[in-house]
């Protein structure tokens, strides 16, 4: 099945969002770790995604090693590939170097970009020897003092997820990071997410306190009220994505499938249309009706 639609296919560059007067989305389908592991199932993500009309796919980075606790790493799961230990669970389900240089060549050929969110240090070295529009910091880490100093080596623009963290805290990571090019996100740290916590009028707020880009990472799994975040001046839209919710997976229930991916676009594109300029004016089809009707 294709999903190509001509109106979405027009590429919205990353760095467009930082440009003054901005209003449009840059729209982010979240692969994460949808993929299993599996090389040909992300790519069959990423094809998606570009062909629906998103900006970018993002990954999930991690070094096993680094990230899974010791007190859960041998602690037994049933998976589609058998009982193992949750440490060797999260090895199975990382992408190797490999494959990171498959996915960037595709989406080269695709014209989609992509990036990835590094939970550990030696992710952030990693990703960012790709060329990358943006590195995404994990609502997880902003907590990490030393993961948040070791970011002031990155060199491209960072997308900070704010799940957990009160305004007092943003204001420290961005003082910490004064000299990077940032963009911070709406979120919620809940899986899937209520639509009473969701709390959209935050994206408001974070603009006009901090100056910068804001956009919504969704863990909803309505497409409309995804959509709905550019009614709040959302500067980047971000959804975890998925072939089928029912695939094994810790994400898989709160991601979109392709037809919802759809629909969340082409509401973006709807509602950007709808919020015109904001400017007051008289349209001349106006003029037409009320000619017409006058005396009625």
């Amino acid at each position: 099945m294709s999903y190509i639609n001509k109106k979405n296919r027009d590429q919205f560059s990353f760095n467009n969002i930082f440009q003054a007067g901005n209003e449009k989305s840059y729209n982010i389908a979240e692969i994460g770790i949808n993929h299993n592991g599996d090389i040909k199932l992300a790519k069959e993500l990423i094809m998606i995604s570009s062909e629906i009309g998103f900006d970018c796919v993002k990954f999930q980075k991690r070094v096993p090693e680094l990230c899974v606790p010791e007190n859960k790493r041998n602690n037994l799961r049933m998976t589609p590939w058998g009982e193992m230990t949750y440490f060797d669970y999260k090895k199975r389900i990382e992408l190797s170097k490999s494959d990171y240089d498959e996915i960037d060549d595709y989406c080269k050929k695709l014209k989609i970009d992509w990036s990835a969110s590094a939970w550990d240090i030696e992710s952030i070295d990693f990703l960012t020897n790709y060329n990358i529009p943006f590195l995404k910091v994990p609502s997880d880490k902003c907590s990490d003092e030393n993961f948040i100093q070791y970011l002031k080596k990155v060199k491209i623009p960072l997308i900070i997820s704010t799940g957990g963290t009160d305004l007092n805290k943003i204001s420290e990571i961005l003082k910490n990071l004064k000299d990077s090019k940032i963009a911070l996100m709406q979120c919620t740290s809940i899986y899937p997410c209520p639509s009473d916590k969701l709390n959209l009028k935050v994206i408001k707020e974070l603009k006009s306190r901090f100056k910068l880009p804001v956009g919504f990472s969704s863990h909803h799994t309505s497409p409309l009220i995804t959509a709905m975040s550019v009614a709040y001046g959302s500067n980047i839209t971000e959804v975890h994505v998925t072939l089928d919710r029912a695939m094994w997976g810790t994400d898989q229930a709160m991601s979109l499938e392709p037809r919802g991916m759809q629909i969340m676009i082409n509401s973006i594109k709807d509602f950007e249309l709808a919020l015109g300029d904001g400017n007051k004016k008289i349209y001349d089809f106006e003029l037409k009706t009320l000619s017409r009707t006058k005396g009625r």
